[in-house]
């Protein structure tokens, strides 16, 4: 492959991905409509309660902060942002090749009680880097957040663990701790969900982050098609008391989004990207996988197979928070009910 085309297809991921995409259980079919009924109920007696807020914080690791079990991530609308605040949504998701989320969040965030809110970025380790370039990207993030200090930098997706050796980056994170502008230092890695196959797989990369050392909070990807070894990982960070955020939690619900962005490429006769192309079919195996989980609980909907898959990943006692990418109010209704439940809750 060409430098050229390697580059094209290193820019397709960035620039349109972020925008396009934006524990073994023994309950059955009843208690999934427990559940769902429970949802529903929640959300009904919530209309005209805009007091529902998180029911659940769990510690995230030796950071010692009291996270809300479901976190702030992709999210694009500075009304909603501040609404999920309110709400007791605390553990905040960003990163530097985000497009304008830095901004957004500092905007969310102004006036706020700051030693309330965990705010954790990420930067991606590029070629040849130097302790200055680190330096000035994180300084750069803490303007555009307009914050004092970050909670977690995390060293964004390496694709192979000699990466995280990378000292300039350590070196960096080190001086920033020293100034007071750092609080903790984490990895981030979405592991085989994702268009493309990663490097060398995400439990690899992961066990020797916790073999480093030096990394506080991983942001990993789990699902219940359980790939990857995450349960695996989730069990050595509660070992080494390595807090955990998760991406990832809900399999197939990339699938129904890129089968819809196809469809409309389609129809309105414009080029499809073979990264696209290469991903539905990715994601349809993941879709196909996941029809046993789906008949278990008897799911009749997108919806309702998204809050399935929420509520299993809560279900783990290894999870500190779960990120949540949100468009719309109707989404944050929705899910906020979930907070402080698991599937197994309603079995009986």
């Amino acid at each position: 492959m060409s430098k050229k085309t390697r580059l094209g297809r290193r820019h397709f991921l960035k620039s349109s991905i972020y925008g396009l995409l934006g524990a073994s259980l023994a309950t059955k079919n009843n208690g999934w409509a427990r559940t769902k009924r429970r949802i529903q109920q929640d959300s009904m007696e919530t209309k005209d309660k805009p007091q529902l807020r998180i029911k659940d914080f769990r510690t995230l690791g030796r950071t010692g902060f009291k996270v809300s079990d479901l976190g702030i991530g992709s999210v694009y609308d500075e009304g909603l942002y501040a609404t999920m605040l309110d709400a007791g949504f605390n553990y905040i998701d960003t990163a530097e090749s985000y497009p304008r989320h830095h901004g957004i969040i500092g905007k969310a965030i102004k006036g706020r009680d700051r030693k309330s809110i965990f705010i954790s970025t990420k930067m991606e380790v590029k070629k040849d880097p130097s302790k200055e370039d680190f330096l000035n990207r994180a300084r750069k993030a803490l303007e555009e957040l307009d914050t004092e200090y970050i909670d977690c930098m995390m060293m964004h997706c390496p694709e192979r663990a000699e990466i995280l050796k990378t000292e300039s980056f350590h070196a960096a994170m080190q001086q920033l701790k020293s100034e007071g502008r750092l609080m903790h230092v984490g990895v981030s890695n979405h592991g085989s969900f994702w268009f493309k196959p990663p490097e060398e797989p995400m439990e690899k990369v992961l066990l020797a982050a916790a073999d480093d050392g030096r990394f506080d909070v991983f942001l990993m990807s789990y699902n219940f098609l359980q790939e990857d070894q995450a349960e695996k990982v989730l069990e050595v960070c509660k070992k080494k008391k390595i807090g955990t955020a998760l991406m990832k939690s809900s399999p197939v619900s990339k699938y129904f989004i890129l089968k819809s962005r196809i469809k409309q490429l389609e129809k309105e006769k414009k080029k499809i990207h073979p990264l696209y192309k290469e991903g539905l079919v990715r994601f349809k195996g993941w879709y196909d996988r996941a029809e046993t989980f789906i008949k278990e609980y008897d799911l009749k909907s997108e919806e309702e197979i998204w809050q399935a898959a929420i509520l299993f990943v809560l279900e783990n006692p290894n999870v500190s928070t779960v990120c949540c990418s949100l468009k719309n109010y109707d989404e944050l209704e929705r899910i906020l009910p979930l907070s402080g439940s698991k599937l197994s809750d309603w079995k009986k």
